[in-house]
Order: structure tokens, then sequence, then C-alpha cells
């Protein structure tokens, strides 16, 4: 293991009766790094996330945070080991407020009672931390995609969090809710943050990433520099087809 990575995942392979959705993939993050994970609809990359969070456990293979190696990994053991996920799916209740929502699992309590104001004060807190303006009290189910988004990150800081995976982050967001996310995820790289974004959009990628990862057909292709590939090349690993041969 490399100092110099936060997290390493070594030939992980996943098979299901009669699929294999993974077959002997790795990827490297850095401290501080945001690294673009991308490739087509199929192509392995959910089913990797999930291994990272112990959704999912592989079959054989190797993860390794901080040194510390695993064969898998469980909720607990990610959440002790600052591994967060937010998926396109928001793990939230849309009738509980923002800060009920930042503590779910882990709320905080005075004696045997939930302390709601303790709560709502903790969540202002981390809000700002974020430079974004959500109250507390507000329902879930009234905050736009966005700010349930920001709110979801909010809650995996507020659980330690140093490698955060970003599944699809954009892909319901306006262009304005886009822009402050590239700005929220700036931020936590200033402050340490490994990060991982996965994405179909190419935007994504050149606005945050500094390498990018590419997965096709369940395999692990290749890691890249951003600013040292071009689309062509890029869209070639992803589909393993010339341009030219996708439109002739």
């Amino acid at each position: 293991m490399s100092e110099e990575y936060v997290l390493e995942l070594e030939h992980i392979r996943k098979e299901y009766p009669g699929v294999v959705a993974l077959k002997d993939v790795t990827l490297q993050l850095k401290k501080g790094e945001i690294l673009a994970l991308i490739g087509e609809n199929g192509a392995g990359k959910s089913t990797l996330i999930k291994c990272c969070s112990g959704a999912v456990i592989p079959t054989s293979g190797k993860i390794k945070v901080n040194g510390k190696e695993f064969t898998s990994m469980t909720p607990q053991l990610a959440s002790e080991n600052g591994i967060a996920i937010i998926y396109q799916e928001f793990n939230n209740v849309k009738e509980l407020s923002a800060a009920e929502n930042l503590f779910l699992g882990h709320p905080i309590r005075k004696g045997i009672m939930i302390d709601k104001a303790a709560m709502e004060k903790e969540a202002a807190k981390a809000f700002e931390r974020l430079h974004i303006k959500i109250n507390p009290k507000e329902l879930m189910k009234n905050l736009t995609v966005g700010y349930q988004q920001m709110v979801e990150i909010a809650k995996a800081l507020s659980t330690n969090a140093k490698i955060v995976i970003l599944d699809e982050p954009t892909a319901s967001l306006t262009r304005r809710e886009s822009e402050e996310l590239y700005r929220i995820v700036d931020q936590l790289k200033e402050e340490g943050v490994s990060i991982i974004f996965i994405s179909h959009r190419f935007e994504d990628m050149y606005r945050l990433a500094s390498r990018v990862t590419v997965f096709r057909d369940s395999q692990y292709i290749g890691t890249y520099d951003v600013d040292g590939i071009t689309n062509a090349d890029l869209i070639k690993a992803m589909v393993g087809r010339e341009i030219k041969d996708l439109f002739p």
C-alpha cells in the first residue's frame, strides 16, 4: 500500500449466479483528490461503490483504507473508516426536518429523549460550514433536489467522513445547483477530503477532477490525467470503439 493513497481497491471481483458484475477491478484514490469515475450504464460503477460501503460483499479482492486491509466492508466498518457514499436515490425521510435527517441513525439525546433543539443548532453549524442556506427545521419534502443533496453531504461530514463517493450527483440538478455542488466539492478538496465523483457528464470531470478512471463491461480499463486525454480517446476507452466507428 502506497502512503500516497487513502483508498485502494485491488483485484475486486463480484459474481452473481450466471453474471460477473466486476472483473478484476482496480481503483486508487489519493488524499485530497477528486477522482472522476466514468463508464456506460452497466459498466460496474454502482457495484464497485457498494463494495466500498458494505452493501455488496466482493467475491474476491482487497479493499485498503489508509493502510488497513479488508476483504470486505460492512456499513459500520465503512463509517468507522471514514467512507461515506451519497447515492442518486437519497437515503432520507421526507417527512422529517433537515436537522433530523442530518442526524438520522445517530440522534443527539438529552437523557433518553431526542434533543431536537441541539440537533437544529448543530445542523445550522454544518450548513454554515458549507456556506449553504438551509433552515434546519424545514421538512426535507419542501427542499429542492439540490438542497436535499447538500443535506446528504453535510450528513456525511457530520460522521467525519474523509472519503466521499458521489454517485451521479448532477444527474437531477439544474445548472445553478450543479455550480453550487462544484463549489462545495472544491471546498471539501481544500479541506483534505478525498472524493470519487461518478458521472456521465464530461463537464463534471473537467470542472473538478485531476484524474479519471474508466470502467467498461465490468472491467477496469485505465486511469488517466484529465488534462492528458482527449475526448475521443476517453470515449474509445468507455465504449471500446473509435467515434468514427460509432457514427460512420
